[in-house]
């Protein structure tokens, strides 16, 4: 029965337009259980526990002369921008317009990345992208990563199929929606194909300049070489360091000003974290066998390293890492067809039940 879900699900994934109502229906059906079991839109906005509760305040009113917000957290402009110019900072239109925005744009970012990985007949990968606990969260927690995988996946399937302009266009916006991440896919689109795209990436480079400037008139340059180096930022480390030096330091030593995860929950957090790191090197050492060759998701892992993860599975590290291609792509490079089928209907009930458990 289990296997004959996954199968089902899995044929669903080849039409573009029933994936996208799929994916969609799903967590719009999610999104109005919690209302009808009493929750408000303020539940899954600025009462989730995540960082949507900054996007929350900064799409109250983005051009506020006086932010409450810090400029890290205005520099992912492009989400709360869209949410201010739907709902008019009202409070009660602004948390339910950023779970919509979330739900349509995370829908589109699977159907994007069934575009991506279709180019490499890696279909199998789209379910477990669709369902990965940390995507879900962030979908639901008023994060940012649904709109930013929407672009970036869009730069890359545009990308590989040599529409260099559309690219461009797209990572423009996904400069907008995520700077401090889109930068480590840099190299990959700069050094691929010959670096045919060089003259188009003037269009990402121009906007994501023209950002940093705004930001930096509002907030000052020190503001964010302080959060950057984790010197006086109110964080208890810097953003980026050595490679994975923050993981075993918090995994072996324990985190440093960091909120204990106790119980059931350290155990699903280590489970994930853990998962995470080994499937990132697994990655790497398949693309380095030529088992299957993926230069955009070891450019990301490999630059992207530098990033240092709090704690916690939902640290921006772990959401950054969920962007990598491959890391959905391995059990459909080490599984017959059967064990893929059992695996992925078990990883489908996990990713369901976290997100509820989040939640609820």
């Amino acid at each position: 029965m289990d296997i004959q879900i996954f199968e089902y699900l899995n044929n669903q994934l080849k039409d573009e337009r029933k994936l996208f109502l799929l994916i969609f229906g799903f967590n719009l059906l999610f999104f109005i259980s919690g209302l009808a079991l009493g929750y408000d839109v303020h539940h899954f906005a600025d009462k989730a526990d995540t960082d949507g509760t900054s996007y929350y305040n900064i799409a109250l009113d983005p051009f506020s002369s006086s932010p409450e917000e810090s400029g890290f957290r205005h520099a992912t402009f492009l989400y709360p921008l869209i949410t201010y110019l739907i709902a008019q900072g009202n409070p009660f239109a602004t948390a339910l317009t950023m779970e919509m925005i979330n739900i349509t744009a995370f829908s589109f970012s699977v159907v994007m990345f069934s575009r991506v990985v279709s180019l490499d007949n890696a279909r199998s990968s789209v379910l477990f992208y669709a369902f990965n606990p940390i995507l879900l969260i962030s979908t639901h927690g008023g994060m940012n990563e649904p709109l930013f995988f929407t672009f970036m996946f869009g730069a890359l399937y545009y990308f590989r199929t040599d529409n260099f302009k559309m690219s461009a266009i797209f990572l423009a916006f996904a400069s907008l929606a995520r700077p401090d991440f889109v930068i480590f896919s840099f190299p990959f689109f700069l050094l691929a194909k010959d670096r045919k795209f060089l003259p188009y990436f003037l269009i990402p480079l121009i906007t994501i300049s023209l950002h940093g400037v705004h930001l930096i008139y509002r907030f000052g340059l020190d503001h964010f070489l302080r959060f950057t180096s984790g010197v006086d930022s109110g964080f208890p480390h810097s953003m980026i360091g050595i490679p994975f030096q923050t993981f075993f330091q918090n995994r072996f030593f324990g985190g440093v000003n960091t909120p204990a995860i106790t119980g059931l929950n350290y155990y699903i957090n280590e489970f994930l974290t853990w998962s995470i790191f080994f499937a990132l090197i697994l990655s790497i050492y398949f693309i380095y066998k030529k088992k299957h060759i993926d230069y955009f998701s070891l450019s990301l892992i490999v630059f992207g390293s530098v990033l240092q993860p709090a704690y916690s599975f939902f640290s921006g590290f772990f959401r950054f890492a969920s962007m990598v291609p491959y890391l959905y792509k391995i059990p459909g490079l080490t599984l017959n067809n059967k064990m893929l089928s059992l695996f992925g209907f078990l990883y489908l009930i996990f990713g369901i039940s976290l997100l509820f458990a989040w939640f609820f």
